[in-house]
Formats: structure tokens, C-alpha cells, sequence
């Protein structure tokens, strides 16, 4: 064949395959917007379109040899390579689309209202709704306090309210360096939005910008001004839904701010900071903040009846919610009184609507640690990473892979992300020490302190855990002795320890699982270094055995302690006995604890009501519940039933409600807080409340502050 020949091939071979790639590219439009036309997934567009072009080396040995081909001769070389090029592309497609969601966007979800009657609603599936990251808006004139807030609070308040559209999945991360935004976004998100706002006291001017994750770059940006803040935000979360969101045919009603969360600024202000009981004693009717503020105490283990109380108002408030909100109501109200087979059947049916919703999977994660399911926290956090890369999915699945003793695949993982993220390495500090590569991660920490020095406070465990482990071998270290339950002094939260393997782990009720490393002949710690750290540190008695346990939480800036008491098999059935009214059984066990424990403060206290109990009539006891009840100061004493009841609330304090148990004609205690007691005397001849609490230093009960603790009645 001539030259000219061959040249005149070519060139027909690109004109057919020009033309193929222009139809190719044609169709992929209409298939685009017929998926989306009627929601079906956006990723039969990338396979096709992989499609077209892996087939495109076999498409040119046909067309350039077509003649031939047609004709039915078929040489060696074309029997190998094409069945090769389409082999090898079935194979890259499987790898590439084989866990791949194929089908339709939505799914449809039937679920029981709280009047008993089936609903079917269509949600977007978690998949493929498209994630954004949101994060401070700096205050263009930082001497005016009134509303430094927004600087963080614009971020929170977008962010809860453009998760009304189930097309996002927005996330709010405290971040103001440029740097640090770029860092913590592009890991996982195309874009992030942050902004800047000025007010005069009158009018509110913020600029809203829509960045590119990897640098930063501007790629939409909205000035918007008026006097109402609650307006504002509307038309900024519009704004953004329909930059990110321009695609989906399904659409969800976007409630007004001041109408499912508050009209009051000063509410909404203290819903920013997190001042939940702050934010609905403002708004009564602030039905998210009642909700946060329940999932807090049960998280927290603050008190059961002020779980109750609290969540019993998001109830009756509830209908002021988006319906994803008012099922989260119903979930938490299931909690807070003990139904937990109700709550984990809705959670379950409401992780297939939202996968990454951070209450229900903290539900389940709760779950996961009642059970010691580690194995199932591992594969359930993994599944969640799988689905969507956010930085919160990814410290889940860090913490789970330590529990379940996959530390070696969260290395392998960390180092491939590290490439794309140099910070990801400040996380393989704890797998690091697991696998007793401690060299490597004391090198990670000092690279830290030079870098973050005010950062200091959160690296003190690891401080020990190095000193402990320098001449040390991690698998010949014995941290059984932390087996068991404890018991909080402060409040109603119960931790326990196990080992499984040779890794210790601790789950405290209503929380998740976490891995604990040797930090001292007595103690173990551990925790992400940019998040928290913890520590653990045993007491022991005279004869050396372990009675409690001193808690260590280590922030930025603060470090509280936390007092926990050991809890054998005697005292948990002498807990039971008393929750059951067998007091005699009760006394007993209660009896045979305090010889056993003399350390445990709070079992005298308990003895003590049980003798009361003996000694008074039902008429003896209310009439002195009559003589005590009434308005302390912040403190309220009432009574219900035949019950006593405890609640303290000002501007510095909320404490849960709680039963006040009479030890003797004045003094009482409660279940919730071991470490309280209330005493009810009379000085010239006024009514007067007293508290002391148990001194976790100290070992004795003390008052702190006369001013805060001595108040007469009303």
C-alpha cells in the first residue's frame, strides 16, 4: 500500500472517530439529563463515558482495517488486542463502578408517625447528595462585640439550615486561617464557603463567597444587606443551595429560619454558642434547642429526669420542626425514657435516609458499645467513610479501626491521604503507638509542638505515654487492671473498661467506643491531638485494690477532672435491689459494700436514707418535704406526688432535675449526683439551703463558695 494510501486511511479513520467522540459526547448529554430528569444515578454518565473512550483503541484498529474487517479476515494481531482492550476495560470498569450506586437517586422510606399511621416520604440518597464544607465569616470591625458571635455563628446557622435539603450534605468546622480551610476542605470537598460582615447596630452587610477547596479561589460571590438577620440568612442559604445544588429535580421545603428555630436574636445567639438552655429559656418555644439540649444530656449522662423534662418540651413543640428533626424528636423522647428497641428500629430505618446524619449514628455507636460490637463499629464506620470522605466520618472510622485492632489498614489509609494532605499524619500518632512504632510518633508530636506551641496542653498524655513506653515493650505492659465498671461522682455517666486482644477500651454509656494506650505503671490516655485527649489514672486503697479512677480531659486551654467510682458485682445488684424497691436486699449488699469500700463516699449517704426510710411514715416524710420546699434563690424545691424534687438554674448554672432522697430531718441526697448533698437549716430563724459537694482531691466534703451555695428562701 502506497504511502498516500495509508495517509488517506488515517485520515478517514480520525474523521469517523471524530465524528464518533462528538456523538458519543451528544448522547452522554441526553443520558445526563434524562438521569436527572427522572433521578436516576449520575454515575452511569461516568461509565459510559469511560466506556467510549476505553473502547477507542480497538474503534481505530477496526476503522483504519474496516475493509479487510468487513470482508471477515481477521488477523493474529487483531484477535489479541482486541479482546485484550475489551478485557482490560470490563476489568478497570468493575474496579472503578462495581460498588457503585446505579440506580435510582432517592429513595422512598416508610416510616410510622407519632400518631401511629404509616407515611411513605422520598428522600435524596446520601450518595449523591453533594457535600460542602462551611466555616467562619470574619468580622470586618472587630472592636464591635454585640455581634462577634456571627463570626462563627453565620457558619453553624447555614449549615443547620441548608440540611434541610437532602440534595447537601453541608458540614460546619471551626476554621479561620485561609490555610487551615484549604487543609481540612479539599480532603474531602470541591468547594467550601466562608464570607465577611459588617453592621452598624442597624443594617447587616455579609458577603458570602463560594471557594475552591484546593486553593482558595473565588468562584461565586454574593454581597447581601439589610436589617433582618433571619432574612439574611434565608437568602445567603438559597444562595448557596443553588450554586451547589443546580442539578436535582427533587426538591425540599426550605422552612424560614425565624420559624423552625427562633425570632429572637439573643436565642439564636445562644444556640450558636451551644447555650442551649440559654436559647429556649429566651424562646420558649425553641423546639431545636430543646432537642440539642437532650441529646447533650443523654450524651453527657447529666440526669435522666432532665432528659425527660427537656425532651418532653421538643415534643410538644416538635410540629415547629422539619420532618427529619421531628423524627430525631421521637428517637430521642424513645432514649430518654429507656425504650431502646423502639429507638435503635428508628434509627436504623432513618440511617437508610440519612447514612451520615451524627445523632443517628451516635445512637448506634452507643449500641455498638452496650454490646461490645466492635467489629460491627468498625464495618459500620467504614461503610459511612465509603459513602462520604468528611473529615467527622473519617475520625469515626480512625477511632473504630484502633477498637477493632485494624491499626495496620488506618495506617496503610492514613499514609496514601497524607500525600494529598500532609496533616493527616498528626492522626497516626495513637495506630503508630499501637504498633509499637512509638520512635515514629514521638517524631510526629515534636513536630507538633514546634509547629502548634500553644496547642501544648492537649500533648501532656502523650508526654506520658512516651516517658512510660521508653523502655518499654507495648505487649508486655498489663492493662487489665483498668477491667471493669466506674460510676461517676458528678453525674449519672457509667464508663467500663475491657480488654479484647491485648488493646484496652472504654465505652461510657451513650457514647462510642475509644482505645486507651499505657500512659503509667496506673494510668492510660490517648485521643487525636488536634481534637482532645484523655487520660485515666487508677486510685488505689491500703490494700492496693483499685476503688476509683481519676478522668482527665485535655482541651486546647482547659483541662477538667472527673471523679469515678469502681463498681463490683455487689454494688451494681445493691443498685438494682434499690431501683427495685427490695430495700432490705438492698441494705444488705449496701452494707456489705461499705465495709468493703470505705473510700466510696456516697454510700453512708445511701445507708443513711434507707434507715430514714425505716424510721418515717409516708405523712412524716411529706410533711417535712413541705417544710423544705419552696424558692432558694436559683434553687427550687417542690414536690409531685409523693416525691421531693431539686433543680438549680441562673445565668451561670443549669443542673439537671433531680429526687432529693431525705437522709435525716435536714439533710438529703440524690442518684444522680453522688457527690452533692443538700442540707436545710435555719439561721435567725429564715430558712436556709446549703449543698456540699465531695472534693475530688481532697477526699472530703467541703462547700466551695458560701455565695453560690448559701441561699435563704424566698
Amino acid at each position: 500500500m502506497s504511502e498516500k494510501s495509508k495517509k488517506q486511511k488515517w485520515i478517514n479513520t480520525f474523521q469517523i472517530l471524530a465524528a464518533y467522540m462528538v456523538a458519543a459526547w451528544t448522547f452522554l448529554q441526553f443520558v445526563d439529563w434524562l438521569l436527572n430528569r427522572y433521578n436516576l444515578s449520575p454515575n452511569w454518565v461516568d461509565l459510559m463515558l469511560w466506556t467510549f473512550i476505553g473502547i477507542i483503541p480497538s474503534l481505530i484498529i477496526y476503522l483504519y482495517h474496516r475493509e479487510r474487517i468487513n470482508k471477515g479476515i481477521i488477523k493474529l494481531r487483531e484477535k489479541i488486542l482486541i479482546p485484550i482492550n475489551l478485557i482490560l476495560l470490563i476489568v478497570v470498569l468493575f474496579f472503578a463502578f462495581g460498588n457503585a450506586d446505579l440506580g435510582a437517586t432517592t429513595k422512598n422510606v416508610t416510616f410510622e408517625n407519632e400518631f401511629g399511621n404509616l407515611e411513605t416520604k422520598t428522600f435524596t440518597k446520601e450518595e449523591f447528595r453533594e457535600g460542602i464544607a462551611i466555616y467562619n465569616f470574619e468580622q470586618l470591625q472587630e472592636k464591635d462585640s454585640t455581634y462577634s458571635w456571627l463570626k462563627f455563628g453565620l457558619g453553624k446557622i447555614l449549615a443547620e439550615d441548608l440540611r434541610q435539603n437532602k440534595n447537601l450534605r453541608p458540614e460546619f468546622n471551626y476554621r479561620i486561617r485561609t490555610t487551615d480551610k484549604i487543609r481540612d476542605a479539599s480532603l474531602f470537598y470541591d468547594k467550601y464557603v466562608d464570607g465577611e460582615f459588617k453592621t452598624d447596630g442597624k443594617d447587616f452587610t455579609i458577603k458570602t463567597f463560594i471557594r475552591k477547596a484546593n486553593n482558595a479561589k473565588i468562584l461565586k460571590e454574593k454581597v447581601f444587606t439589610g436589617s433582618d438577620l433571619f432574612d439574611l440568612i434565608d437568602e445567603i442559604s438559597v444562595f448557596i443551595a443553588s450554586e451547589i445544588d443546580s442539578k436535582s429535580s427533587l426538591k425540599y421545603i426550605d422552612l424560614p429560619v425565624s420559624e423552625y428555630m427562633t425570632n429572637s436574636i439573643e436565642a439564636l445567639e445562644a444556640f450558636a454558642k451551644n447555650n442551649y438552655d440559654e436559647a429556649y429559656k429566651i424562646d420558649r418555644k425553641f423546639s431545636l434547642a430543646y432537642l440539642e439540649d437532650a441529646k447533650l444530656i443523654m450524651a453527657q449522662n447529666r440526669g435522666t429526669l432532665e432528659a425527660q423534662d427537656v425532651i418532653d418540651r421538643a415534643f410538644a413543640t416538635k410540629s415547629l420542626l422539619p420532618l427529619q428533626k421531628q423524627l430525631e424528636v421521637l428517637i430521642q423522647k424513645n432514649l430518654a425514657y429507656g425504650n431502646y428497641d423502639d429507638a435503635e428500629k428508628q434509627v436504623r430505618l432513618q440511617l437508610e435516609v440519612d447514612p451520615n446524619n451524627k445523632f443517628y449514628n451516635s445512637v448506634l455507636f452507643s449500641i455498638f458499645g452496650e454490646t461490645k460490637n466492635t467489629e460491627g463499629f468498625f464495618k459500620h464506620t467504614e461503610k459511612l467513610f465509603a459513602t462520604n470522605k468528611s473529615a467527622n466520618n473519617g475520625t469515626n472510622l480512625s477511632i473504630a479501626a484502633m477498637v477493632a485492632g485494624y491499626q495496620d489498614q488506618l495506617l496503610s489509609a492514613l499514609n496514601a491521604l497524607e500525600l494529598v494532605n500532609p496533616s493527616i499524619k498528626y492522626l497516626k500518632v495513637e495506630p503508630l503507638i499501637f504498633n509499637n512504632e512509638t520512635e515514629k510518633a514521638k517524631s510526629i508530636i515534636d513536630e507538633y509542638k514546634l509547629s502548634y506551641s500553644g496547642n501544648r496542653n492537649r500533648l501532656k498524655v502523650y508526654d506520658s505515654i512516651f516517658n512510660f513506653l521508653e523502655n518499654k515493650n507495648f505487649d508486655d505492659i498489663e492493662l487489665d487492671q483498668f477491667e471493669g465498671t466506674y460510676r461517676s461522682n458528678y453525674n449519672e455517666q457509667i464508663l467500663e473498661f475491657w480488654m479484647e486482644d491485648d488493646r484496652l477500651i472504654e465505652y461510657v454509656k451513650n457514647q462510642a467506643m475509644k482505645p486507651y494506650l499505657p500512659a503509667g505503671n496506673d494510668a492510660a490516655g490517648g485521643g487525636f491531638i488536634e481534637n482532645y485527649t484523655y487520660y485515666a489514672k487508677l486510685l488505689r486503697d491500703k490494700n492496693g485494690e483499685v476503688f476509683a479512677l481519676k478522668k482527665y480531659v485535655f482541651y486546647w486551654d482547659n483541662t477538667p477532672t472527673f471523679l469515678f467510682w469502681k463498681i463490683d458485682d455487689n454494688l451494681k445488684k445493691a443498685q438494682l435491689a434499690f431501683e427495685n424497691k427490695d430495700f432490705a436486699e438492698a441494705r444488705k449488699r449496701y452494707q456489705k459494700a461499705k465495709s468493703e469500700h470505705p473510700e466510696h463516699a456516697y454510700i453512708d449517704h445511701i445507708l443513711g436514707h434507707l434507715d430514714y426510710k425505716s424510721a418515717n411514715d409516708s405523712l412524716q416524710t411529706m410533711a417535712q418535704f413541705n417544710r423544705h420546699k419552696g424558692s432558694y434563690g436559683p434553687r427550687k424545691f417542690w414536690v409531685e406526688g409523693d416525691k421531693f424534687y431539686y433543680k438549680r438554674q441562673d445565668e451561670n448554672i443549669n443542673l439537671p432535675k433531680v429526687e432529693l432522697l431525705p437522709i435525716n430531718d435536714t439533710l438529703y441526697m440524690d442518684m444522680t449526683r453522688l457527690g452533692t448533698v443538700m442540707v436545710f437549716i435555719k439561721e435567725n430563724d429564715k430558712p436556709i439551703s446549703k449543698s456540699y459537694s465531695f472534693d475530688n482531691n481532697k477526699f472530703k466534703w467541703v462547700m466551695r463558695d458560701e455565695e453560690r451555695n448559701i441561699f435563704e428562701r424566698d
